[in-house]
């Protein structure tokens, strides 16, 4: 528990700045971007993965982690569900341009060589690849107790994930139009994003073996693997046109920015989450830093001719709660006009 003076209604009073971030995160790209001399590299500034070019086909890797969800589960002592987490972060990026995943490989660094552990979090990452349909190639186990020291039980899981496509066949954005629809479909609830706020906010009123109001322990609820869309992705990109995919993670719906320069005017987008509502009520958080955050209920957008609008969500349907949640618009910007929720570039 925390106290209620210090319950953080933004995502820089709970400790992470975005703008911070941001600034970091330029600088680094300015190495990155060095280093394209050494390879043929195939990008787009600001998209989900880079390529290496291979004759006709474009070579991908996504990396990323769990982060703070992991203190969750160290909480909670179920270490089963975050290796699907790991997986998910990684799969999702890659799909977000029409990329379908190939391979993947983890990173496990533990404070001690608890075997019973280190096997429910690598149960966890199987059971993403089995989702996901790829091979888990194999990866690395470091045991590094002087800097996990804090407790012994302590882990961070990271992974790569690989995948290949025909460079006629990426889908970058470029194509988008205004007019062009766009679709939401559903997440599993938080994902593996905004535990740092998260978890300071809901822990002034429960403790994680609290039962919620809708039912779930809080434990149960935060622990929910992030979804994994590739069987809805793979048939979708199989029968469809599809102009732009994102995956909703960190910094919330302005994900969108980095598929395109138009506009998303978002009229029709689903009612958060339960959990959602219950951590902004808490902390006395405004829509649009949740906006900015989490992904409120919708976990990958998809943006199509509005052509194929029926045949997409027909398909879609099948697999999740798919909705249309607005259009692409000439101005840049993006709104959520039923929360006042607007993003400027």
């Amino acid at each position: 528990m925390i106290n209620e003076k210090n319950i953080p209604s933004t995502y820089a009073e709970a400790g992470i700045d975005l703008l911070v971030e941001a600034r970091i995160l330029k600088k680094i790209n300015e190495y990155v971007r060095k280093t394209f001399s050494f390879g043929e590299v195939v990008s787009k500034e600001n998209h989900y993965a880079n390529m290496i070019k291979l004759g006709d086909y474009g070579l991908a890797m996504a990396s990323d982690g769990v982060g703070t969800k992991i203190l969750v589960a160290l909480s909670a002592r179920k270490y089963d569900t975050v290796g699907i987490d790991c997986v998910a972060m990684n799969v999702n990026d890659l799909l977000s341009m029409g990329i379908l995943p190939k391979a993947f490989v983890d990173y496990l660094a533990v404070s001690d060589l608890d075997e019973e552990i280190i096997e429910e979090i690598i149960k966890g990452v199987y059971k993403g690849c089995e989702i996901a349909k790829i091979p888990l190639l194999g990866g690395e186990l470091a045991t590094i107790p002087e800097m996990l020291a804090k407790r012994s039980d302590a882990f961070d899981l990271a992974g790569t994930a690989l995948g290949i496509i025909p460079l006629n066949k990426v889908i970058d954005g470029s194509r988008i139009q205004v007019g062009d629809i766009v679709l939401g479909i559903s997440s599993s609830g938080i994902h593996s994003n905004g535990f740092t706020i998260a978890r300071k906010v809901l822990g002034v009123k429960y403790e994680l073996s609290e039962e919620l109001p809708w039912g779930k322990t809080l434990e149960n609820e935060l622990l929910i693997p992030t979804r994994i869309y590739t069987d809805a992705i793979e048939e979708l990109l199989c029968k469809c046109d599809v102009h732009g995919l994102a995956h909703i993670t960190g910094s919330g719906l302005k994900k969108l920015f980095r598929i395109t320069n138009y506009g998303f005017e978002l009229k029709q987008v689903p009612q958060p989450h339960e959990i959602f509502e219950e951590i902004r009520e808490l902390g006395n958080i405004s829509y649009q830093e949740m906006y900015s955050v989490f992904n409120m209920g919708i976990g990958f957008v998809v943006v199509i001719p509005k052509k194929e609008t029926e045949k997409a969500l027909g398909l879609l349907k099948k697999f999740y709660e798919t909705q249309i949640i607005g259009k692409i618009v000439e101005n840049p910007d993006i709104s959520i006009p039923q929360y006042n929720v607007i993003f400027s570039r």
